[in-house]
């Protein structure tokens, strides 16, 4: 491995355990070995924390010469940041051209790769409607459940509890949105004996946990009645505006009821104060130095990575498309069987 690599990889021991990133330390290994991205520029608009680098190590190691957005409405931690030309990331100027493209919320699909995007997160899928390359899109395969189910959902409480809200037993959570992050915060929220309720637009009532409760969000009596004397409620539908003429805004200004978002975009809508909800309305799990915990994306990272290697297949349609199923098992496997004891007993979340 060249010095750059190395030098990653010192600091990534100095903070965790060989177990929490098994698939991205794999990764780097094989990808040293065969550097299947020599000559090839990619950029990378993954947000930048600490665990990332681990992502960036993995694809230095398979020779790529590596860049990130120069601006970006990514959320990323400024200390981090500084220190990625050190490790000989660069910055991308206005004048750069890219071969692969690794996407996240579609915030570089302006952009025109020689080969294609990854997209890290379904929110970005829209941004591909009318792509004019190949868009591999990671959210679309099993492994994405791991981050946004089991990572964001312990994400979101580790947040509360920095901001000093520890003691959740039998306090009333209101969740909107019962997709993979939904169905994480609602794991979570059971483990603390939470009362807790899920709105969302479909008749989910058969497929919710026992004792857990449902409202229809076109019931806005309903859902502003549950909102005034719930202890907490949190969106997470991934919709821009999907509270907007729901939530009454004096209904929730007149109530104490947390108010937070785990989505990327603003879920609330205007009518609701920045200042009104936690963070200011940005997912709440950002406040934190770690939003996602490494042993739940690291996975999500290496498919990201091995997504960029499927753009090297010739004649690869110009739309959205799942992840081989294929790359997913392999890597799926490293994580149960080299990982920490969160990732031995995975399928029991997954159902697999």
């Amino acid at each position: 491995m060249t010095e750059n690599i190395c030098n990653i990889q010192r600091f990534l021991d100095a903070h965790y355990a060989a177990d929490e990133w098994p698939t991205l330390r794999w990764q780097a290994e094989e990808w040293a070995k065969t550097r299947p991205l020599a000559g090839l520029k990619l950029l990378d608009a993954t947000p930048i924390y600490r665990n990332t680098l681990a992502k960036f190590m993995a694809l230095l190691a398979a020779g790529a010469d590596l860049y990130v957005p120069e601006r970006t409405l990514m959320p990323r931690h400024a200390e981090i940041a500084a220190m990625l030309p050190q490790f000989g990331i660069k910055t991308a100027g206005k004048e750069d051209r890219f071969d692969i493209i690794l996407d996240c919320a579609g915030s570089c699909s302006h952009l025109l790769p020689t080969l294609g995007y990854t997209e890290l997160t379904r929110s970005g899928v829209p941004a591909y409607e009318r792509a004019k390359r190949p868009v591999i899109v990671a959210d679309s395969g099993i492994i994405k459940r791991i981050e946004t189910g089991l990572g964001t959902g312990e994400s979101f409480f580790r947040a509360l509890a920095q901001l000093g809200h520890t003691d959740l037993e039998d306090k009333h959570l209101i969740l909107v949105g019962y997709g993979k992050v939904g169905r994480g915060i609602v794991h979570y929220a059971r483990h603390h004996h939470m009362r807790i309720t899920v709105i969302d637009t479909a008749d989910i009532s058969a497929t919710l946990p026992q004792g857990v409760d449902y409202l229809n969000v076109h019931d806005t009596v309903a859902l502003n009645n549950c909102a005034a004397q719930a202890w907490c409620l949190v969106t997470a539908t991934g919709k821009f505006n999907a509270l907007h003429n729901r939530l009454d805004a004096a209904t929730v200004l007149n109530h104490p009821t947390l108010l937070a978002n785990m989505g990327v975009d603003d879920e609330f809508g205007t009518k609701i104060p920045r200042s009104r909800v936690l963070n200011n309305k940005k997912p709440l799990n950002f406040i934190l130095e770690e939003p996602t915990r490494m042993c739940f994306i690291e996975t999500t990272m290496a498919l990201h990575n091995a997504c960029a290697l499927e753009l090297l297949t010739a004649d690869l349609p110009r739309h959205c498309m799942c992840p081989p199923t294929d790359v997913e098992e392999q890597l799926l496997h490293i994580a149960t069987t080299r990982g920490c004891r969160e990732m031995q007993h995975l399928h029991l979340f997954l159902g697999k």
